[in-house]
């Protein structure tokens, strides 16, 4: 028997968690707690974080770097470190930099609890909220879409360096244009195979009907009335400590 939540009740977690994490803007601390609060969820989804982190790798060091470069360019508070009357660093642009890592961080951490589910689970689970099988059809598609657009940009760069091209040494011009050549090719293959996918689903007489059923169908048991009910708290909490904070400053 399956133990892992309802898809749905990770919906909700996701939008509230989103939400929350879009609006506050200053409290590290809150920040904190949401990220705190979805890694508990995660971490009793089965959630293997060390392929998530070997498969984020460079993101991630993208992600370090916009944060320094967002506490740098955003100076407020203490100054810490300046150059010929620039302020370089500040504990403000240090709080706001933390704060765009752990938001970022928050975004993948609910995009990795997705990852536990199947495509079908999923998509049932957005029709049992109401989104249009459409939609929630376009959207596994598009999930499905993105590996294979990330394996034939892998391939094409192994190709590159079976024959002799090493990218790690090339210039930053170089290496800029060598991509704009590698991920042409690999956009136009994504619309031909969108087109014939698009064909396959008009001889299959896709939306032929206006309602569709189905054999799988999602049920809540007691854990997950207890999960949303926990969720549904901890929005209101949040919302109280976010309007006294507002209404305080």
């Amino acid at each position: 028997m399956d133990k892992r939540p309802d898809p749905r009740v990770i919906f909700a977690l996701t939008i509230v968690l989103s939400s929350f994490a879009v609006i506050i803007r200053q409290s590290v601390w809150l920040m904190l707690t949401q990220v705190v609060a979805v890694l508990i969820f995660a971490i009793a989804l089965g959630v293997d974080f060390i392929a998530v982190f070997r498969r984020l790798k460079r993101l991630w060091q993208a992600l370090i770097f916009v944060s320094i470069m967002r506490s740098i360019f955003t100076p407020s508070g203490t100054i810490l470190f300046e150059i010929a009357g620039v302020q370089l660093l500040t504990i403000g642009g240090i709080e706001i930099g933390i704060l765009v890592l752990l938001r970022l961080a928050l975004f993948i951490i609910c995009g990795a609890m997705f990852a536990c589910y199947t495509v079908r689970s999923l998509i049932q689970g957005m029709v049992q909220i109401r989104l249009p099988y459409e939609v929630a059809y376009m959207i596994s598609v598009g999930v499905r879409f993105i590996p294979k657009l990330a394996e034939e940009l892998k391939d094409s760069l192994i190709a590159l360096q079976l024959r002799g091209v090493v990218i790690e040494e090339l210039k930053l011009k170089k290496k800029i244009s060598l991509y704009t050549y590698l991920i042409l090719p690999v956009i136009v293959s994504s619309m031909q195979n969108a087109k014939e996918l698009a064909m396959s689903m008009e001889m299959r007489a896709f939306r032929a009907y206006r309602e569709r059923t189905s054999f799988f169908v999602l049920k809540f048991r007691k854990s997950d009335y207890v999960l949303l009910g926990s969720i549904f708290t901890y929005t209101i909490a949040m919302g109280v400590i976010l309007i006294v904070g507002v209404t305080i400053f």
